[in-house]
């Protein structure tokens, strides 16, 4: 199969300090690194550019899920040859690679960025994420070629949609997170799976909390460089507090899975900017 060839060809140049760094690159599409991002975005430069990419990123990776629960295609370290640094074994199945998906929503946005800016690194930086961490994918032996190239279609194709539709929606963006509520719970009914349901919470959970909070808080993010440091970093602290702390007070069944996760997402969307706001005013 060509697609195990380039699998094993790509891990024919292996040794310790490309493991290091295709491990290190591959967590830019991770999950974790794009809350870090989104809501530092949001608490300290820009409230709609930041839901717009968290509802790009969320609506990728909830279609990535779908695509993966329909083809269940194998990793390729199932197969004998491909070699995994670290154990690091991703869970789940193969295509399309949910990592890839969010460097093509990385890639659009950063593009995106370089127009309105016009900075030129902007686009290098875009560019080198969609290589970079797809190629990290199939090094680490977790996605074949045809794995990545997809993720990075779906993540791109439906960032660029987002982003379009957004446009269309004007000052009412937050309405656009409330059309696709009703086709989270049909997806948890027909894929009861971890990854989903943590994503589903996510995403309830953060539409919620931007409707309330741009009607009812409205918080101005402007704020001296040190009050901003205090709030991503007492912001992101509580967040923690939420994702890690409940783990010991719920059980571990679906439901609460993504009720941990929509509590995040209410505290980023909506929490973080009323405490900020309610503590700050005066900063």
């Amino acid at each position: 199969m060509l697609d195990l060839d380039i699998v094993k060809g790509i891990q024919a140049i292996s040794n310790p300090f490309f493991d290091w760094l295709f491990y290190v690159i591959t967590l830019i599409g991770d999950q974790y690194f794009f809350i870090g991002v989104a809501v530092i975005i949001y608490w300290t430069i820009n409230k709609k550019f930041a839901h717009r990419f968290a509802l790009m990123f969320m609506v990728a990776s909830l279609f990535s899920f779908v695509f993966k629960n329909i083809f269940k295609r194998q990793r390729p370290y199932t197969e004998i040859g491909v070699t995994v640094p670290f154990e690091y074994y991703t869970s789940g199945y193969s295509f399309p690679s949910g990592h890839a998906t969010a460097a093509g929503v990385l890639g659009y946005v950063g593009l995106k960025a370089k127009q309105k800016t016009g900075y030129q690194w902007l686009q290098y930086i875009a560019i080198g994420i969609m290589i970079l961490v797809p190629f990290s994918r199939i090094y680490l032996g977790q996605h074949y070629l045809s794995d990545v190239l997809a993720g990075l279609m779906v993540g791109f194709g439906i960032a660029y949609a987002i982003d379009k539709l957004i446009d269309l929606m004007g000052n009412k963006e937050e309405w656009w997170t409330f059309v696709l509520l009703p086709i989270v719970p049909i997806l948890m009914i027909l894929f009861p799976d971890h990854d989903l349901f943590v994503a589903a919470g996510a995403y309830v959970g953060f539409a919620s909390g931007y409707f309330v909070e741009k009607r009812y808080v409205n918080y101005d993010v402007k704020a001296p460089f040190w009050t901003q440091v205090l709030k991503v970093v007492v912001g992101i602290a509580i967040l923690l507090g939420i994702k890690e702390g409940l783990k010991f007070v719920f059980p571990e069944i679906l439901i609460f899975d993504f009720l941990r996760y929509l509590l995040i997402g209410v505290w980023a969307a909506l929490g973080a900017p009323y405490v900020f706001k309610l503590c700050l005013k005066k900063s």
